[in-house]
């Protein structure tokens, strides 16, 4: 690897943000396919590629879009598969607190504004609007190891979608309700569904495209012995 392949490595993984607006024109199934063949030489304990990948669009997303925002109207059970790490505490609730109020701040909501509040968390069923959402399943028994196996792939995807000009945005949300997911699409046996990951081109007039959270410096990311 050159400096210049660095330099463009470092340009592509800091051009990767969460798309909260995307267009709604598709993203032809020759650059989806290429980006999913990227992701695929992510690296995994014993090579035992943990992940699979299940991508609606169009009529069948919209069913997954209607289905996930009534169940939240509803108060329906969350039902996630693998359990997300919250309540947050410390410095993870303060850095969730800032990104909150970074996005809040973009989309005009104000901090007692209730519904506002509602309909910005709502979007995340929506998918926000992309064409497109993968939906990630760690099949296997895996545990804490493969889900990180997983991790590597998602990124992996996300960063070959971002060379290619195309958004995406990693949702837990998309989890949420694991059941609509498997009804829609068809599945029966396909391990446990850990995210799912909206992605098209992104809204750059959108307001929540200014939005950039805050990074740990570098002192904070290692350590050198």
């Amino acid at each position: 690897m050159t400096a210049a392949d660095l330099d463009s490595f470092e340009a592509i993984a800091r051009r990767r943000r969460s798309v909260r607006a995307f267009l709604p024109d598709a993203v032809d199934r020759a650059s989806i396919e290429r980006a999913i063949a990227a992701a695929g030489t992510a690296p995994s304990s014993c090579n035992t590629q943990p992940w699979k990948l299940h991508i609606a669009s169009g009529a069948t997303l919209d069913r997954l879009r209607h289905a996930f925002i009534d169940a939240a109207r509803s108060r329906a059970a969350r039902a996630p598969e693998v359990e997300h790490a919250q309540p947050y505490r410390g410095a993870y609730r303060d850095r969730q607190i800032d990104a909150a109020v970074r996005l809040f701040a973009a989309q005009g909501v104000e901090r007692h504004d209730k519904q506002g509040r509602i309909a910005s968390f709502l979007r995340n069923y929506d998918c926000f609007g992309a064409p497109h959402a993968a939906f990630l399943f760690m099949r296997g028994d895996g545990g804490p190891r493969e889900a990180a196996d997983c991790g590597k792939f998602a990124q992996t995807f996300m960063l070959a979608l971002a060379a290619a000009g195309i958004g995406s945005c990693p949702q837990g949300s998309l989890s949420d309700y694991p059941a609509i997911v498997r009804e829609t699409l068809g599945l029966q046996e396909e391990g446990r569904l850990l995210m799912g990951i909206s992605f098209g081109y992104p809204d750059e007039n959108d307001p929540s495209a200014a939005v950039r959270p805050a990074r740990m410096p570098l002192e904070d990311l290692v350590q050198f012995h």
